[in-house]
């Protein structure tokens, strides 16, 4: 039965209180923005800490006319330094030395990172699924293990290499001179030039040498006319990254160029603070430093206007874009055997007679009656070292924290730059690029006098070690999370936001698991050069913070112990390896 609008009782419905739920939320969001405000803040504080104190030491020091005084306790300023660098004799060596040790690492360098690119993401090169991963492989190697595996393999007195070419073709080679290091360098910085130039031949339009070659161009002419231009600004960015690399580089000219007295500015700058049996000279090396940071900041501006004008080289393609590769013809095994070669000498053969020697009872060439006396010897005297167990948790701590720290920083400086959080934001993470042109070496040595004079605790510890090697590592930690950032859509940010998700939650619920393959391997790579890295920790490094790279140095220069230094190389090497292994299997099970 039908009511009337009469019958109906006039009951009131309860409204919920809607002004308390409003305020609650305008009091949440509130607090939620003073919050990130703070932890911006914080932030800020703690990168211009890292990054503009070490700055401001070497500049400082640089003007304080010291020798073996530290420089906070010299009076006064003064460019006497600069006026001894420029008067001194030895600049000018110093200086040939260095350009031609950059100048033809770059060569070397970008000779074989061009062609390996080119064959492995244009040509029809059989093996390419092996080999272009194997050409990646000295990136799993610190550098420092390099250098003496390399010191192994080609020294004059019964070097593998340097046996076969005097047998082959009657030609001595020493190791320990420019070219030893020139090469050396070169292969060194193939993976990460590769790495910057693969990605630009491999999105060329192939539409563009086909159409070259239907007029009957050769494919010289297809490459210097077509192909080479369009990857002119990958090839310049990656070049002027590696001359700054080699630049302040240390581990190759100190355990190659060393032996001869042969310097460069790097290993001159580590002389002049740890002199083996002299005075140091704190002002020289600051200046050196301060003249290598000019010139790496001059580098680093023409690398940031050559990536900021990539655009102009942007090749178009469409639905009808296809990947055709370049026939090698008859060539086609022989390049093969050549690059195999390269693979072989180059990579494999060193970290083989890194292992003989690890076996090995002396240093001696590899043969077959030399298998009958292998051994574990070496491998268990590593046990005997003193305090071997703090020297390994030393190591763990430093690699682990520099790394995680390093990654977690980087995240925040890369998505405040990009999302402009706060004004200067993007000036800070291009503030912070700049401690990537100061030489290791001198940035241990300013962290080393910015402890000796603020009062916290941390000389002597493996804490300082960490500082120094979070401010080395967070420039290259912020370009990779950048690059990252620069690929994903806006979108998915703004329609995150739209939900009224707090930037907090943006970021652990959307950005965070988008750039984890991302984050794995900046760590990976963080992980792997604190693993090797040697000039911070010579001058960090105490009685209580020694770690693993500083007792190989010991190990192979001082101690001159080569089989038991070839089996403590082979352990970081070991290391560094499984670390690739179970991030890049995390990754893989992650994008399936």
């Amino acid at each position: 039965m039908a009511l009337n609008a009469e019958e109906i009782p006039d009951t009131p419905i309860a409204e919920p209180p809607k002004e308390p739920q409003i305020r609650s939320g305008a009091r949440a969001s509130k607090i939620s923005s003073a919050a990130g405000v703070l932890l911006n803040l914080a932030m800020v504080v703690l990168v211009g800490y890292l990054v503009l104190f070490p700055l401001a030491i070497l500049v400082y020091s640089s003007l304080k006319p010291s020798t073996v005084d530290l420089p906070f306790e010299v009076p006064g300023f003064s460019f006497e330094n600069f006026q001894n660098v420029f008067e001194s004799s030895r600049l000018g060596s110093v200086t040939l030395n260095t350009v031609l040790y950059v100048v033809g690492s770059l060569v070397v360098a970008l000779v074989l990172s061009l062609s390996l690119a080119y064959l492995f993401e244009r040509t029809d090169i059989p093996g390419r699924r092996f080999l272009s991963p194997l050409a990646l492989a000295p990136m799993a190697v610190p550098v420092t293990v390099m250098a003496i595996a390399w010191a192994l393999v080609a020294n004059p007195a019964n070097g593998p290499l340097a046996i076969i070419v005097r047998k082959l073709i009657g030609v001595h080679i020493d190791i320990y001179s420019i070219p030893g290091m020139v090469l050396v360098m070169g292969i060194f910085g193939v993976p990460s030039m590769y790495l910057m130039i693969a990605p630009a031949f491999a999105r060329l339009n192939p539409e563009l040498e086909e159409a070259a070659a239907t007029v009957g161009a050769p494919l010289w002419r297809r490459l210097r006319l077509i192909v080479l231009p369009l990857v002119a600004p990958a090839v310049s960015a990656s070049a002027i990254l590696l001359i700054v690399v080699a630049l302040e580089g240390f581990a190759i000219p100190a355990i190659l160029g060393l032996p001869d007295k042969i310097f460069v500015f790097s290993s001159l700058i580590q002389y002049s603070l740890q002199p083996p049996g002299g005075i140091p000279n704190y002002g020289q090396a600051c200046t050196y430093g301060v003249l290598i940071l000019l010139v790496s900041l001059v580098l680093l501006f023409v690398y940031r206007r050559r990536v900021r004008d990539t655009n102009r080289f942007r090749v178009v393609v469409g639905k009808g874009y296809r990947q055709t590769r370049v026939s090698l013809g008859r060539w086609r095994i022989p390049v093969f055997v050549m690059v195999c070669v390269y693979m072989f000498i180059g990579i494999v053969l060193p970290i083989l007679a890194l292992l003989w020697t690890s076996f090995s009872p002396y240093t001696r060439p590899i043969t077959w009656s030399g298998f009958e006396s292998m051994t574990f010897a070496n491998y268990t005297h590593l046990l005997d070292i003193p305090d071997i167990g703090q020297i390994l948790l030393n190591t763990a701590e430093v690699v682990l924290v520099t790394a995680t720290v390093t990654t977690a920083m980087s995240v925040w400086i890369a998505v405040a730059a990009a999302r402009r959080q706060f004004p200067g934001s993007t000036l800070l993470f291009e503030t912070q690029f700049a401690v990537f042109g100061i030489p290791s070496v001198v940035l241990g040595a300013a962290v080393l006098f910015l402890y000796l004079f603020v009062p916290v605790p941390i000389y002597g510890t493996v804490w300082i070690i960490v500082v120094a090697l979070v401010t080395r590592f967070l420039p290259r930690g912020s370009r990779m999370v950048q690059t990252a950032l620069v690929q994903l859509d806006d979108g998915l940010i703004e329609s995150a936001r739209v939900t009224g998700a707090s930037p907090f939650t943006v970021t652990r619920t959307v950005l965070l698991p988008l750039l984890r393959p991302t984050l794995w391997k900046s760590w990976l790579w963080v992980f792997a050069h604190a693993l090797g890295e040697l000039p911070i920790a010579l001058l960090l490094t105490g009685s209580d913070n020694r770690t693993l790279v500083v007792v190989l140095w010991d190990t192979f220069t001082s101690s001159v112990d080569n089989p038991t230094a070839s089996a403590l190389a082979v352990v970081l090497v070991v290391i560094s390896t499984a670390a690739v292994w179970l991030v890049n299997r995390r990754s893989t099970v992650q994008e399936a």
